[in-house]
């Protein structure tokens, strides 16, 4: 065995070699500093729907255009002797009358209760690779996209809202159940969102409900704290680009309390979001089950949702996942638009996950869209 080395220093060079050892054990540190995310914002969804697309209701239902009623009497039934008649459903299943909302499949169907589809060319949405005969084109980005769910049902009604309206029924629910269901939080975490690059996009739940503004909507700059349970947490892969934010295609499911947004289940699921004056504007898309999308009409029924007429023209354009069985698509392409406003956000022990901040990203504030309504008057 080699004999041990005993080392001898002054007090000077071992005042130095303590510094060194210092430094260089800190420098790990630094270097690990330098590479971790520097900068999180948070944010609560303030505002959330199906993305409607209504600059010219000529061109996207010229039927519905040709008598405005109609898409009424779809829903409704057809006037008889000056009055309107409420349409009623039938529905048999091995011959017996069983209840229309119950059993939609089995409704006997009425070819003059289907609904117009849309037969415009906007809509807004994402490539999510459908076939090129059914693509609609984004009117912000320009580029071939799907929503098969805004082809069935836009030319109904209650979709001709234009933001900061959204579809009467989801907009109820939405202002309803405000007050009493958990939020949803969003976090985008990078080096410095100030500038392009790659960020993180974290989505969880906030354990209490939304507070509102003096106008009724939610208010910004509150702190919430982030629901711990991994059922609707969700990181993603993302960039900022020219002030645009994206995720790489992922899953995104968060689960809801209210009666329309029971939850949100996105398959091969998209983002584009960028920053207007205090808050993040945005839309979200890709596939989802068309059946938990139209239960929400067949279970409670009302605010003008026609759970049947609904689910036949949702059943007719869903266009992907097919059932081994039966071959019928169990998935539909759409597309949710969504604004957020800056929040804290914090875990259970008090921990700070995210600053509120209405800094742009990318640094880029994007002027406010006025939309115009082509239903107002």
């Amino acid at each position: 065995m080699k004999p041990k080395r005993t080392l001898h220093c002054t007090s000077t060079h071992a005042s130095v070699s303590s510094r060194s050892v210092a430094i260089i054990s800190a420098l790990p540190l630094l270097l690990w500093g330098s590479l971790t995310p520097a900068e999180t914002r948070g944010y609560v969804i303030s505002w959330f729907a199906t993305a409607t697309n209504n600059p010219d209701f000529v061109s996207n239902c010229p039927r519905a255009a040709l008598d405005p009623d109609r898409v009424k009497f779809v829903a409704k039934g057809r006037a008889v002797g000056g009055e309107e008649q409420q349409r009623r459903d039938r529905a048999l299943v091995d011959g017996k009358p069983v209840p229309a909302l119950a059993y939609p499949d089995a409704v006997v169907q009425d070819p003059s209760s289907e609904y117009e589809p849309v037969a415009g060319a906007y809509a807004y949405g994402f490539d999510l690779g459908g076939p090129p005969a059914s693509k609609f084109i984004d009117p912000d980005t320009h580029e071939k996209v799907d929503n098969q769910l805004w082809r069935a049902l836009g030319c109904n009604f209650i979709f001709q809202a234009t933001p900061p309206r959204a579809p009467y029924f989801q907009e109820e629910a939405w202002m309803n159940f405000i007050d009493s269901s958990p939020g949803w939080s969003l976090r985008i975490t990078g080096v410095d969102l100030t500038k392009d690059g790659p960020v993180t996009v974290t989505l969880d739940r906030t354990t209490r409900h939304l507070e509102r503004n003096a106008l009724g909507g939610v208010r910004g700059d509150v702190t919430y704290i982030v629901d711990p349970s991994p059922r609707s947490h969700n990181v993603l892969s993302g960039e900022i680009n020219n002030g645009i934010l994206t995720i790489k295609p992922s899953y995104i499911y968060l689960e809801g309390d209210m009666t329309w947004y029971a939850a949100i289940d996105l398959k091969g699921a998209h983002m584009r979001i960028h920053s207007e004056p205090g808050k993040l504007v945005g839309y979200w898309g890709g596939y989802t089950d068309w059946h938990r999308w139209v239960y929400q009409c067949t279970s409670r029924p009302g605010s003008n949702c026609d759970g049947v007429g609904f689910y036949r023209a949702l059943e007719k354009f869903a266009d992907a996942d097919p059932d081994p069985v039966t071959g019928q698509n169990r998935l539909i392409s759409t597309t949710w638009r969504m604004e957020a406003v800056p929040a804290y956000l914090a875990s259970e022990d008090g921990s700070i996950l995210a600053i509120a901040s209405s800094a742009g990203l990318g640094g880029a504030v994007h002027a406010a869209t006025v939309a115009v309504d082509p239903t107002a008057h």
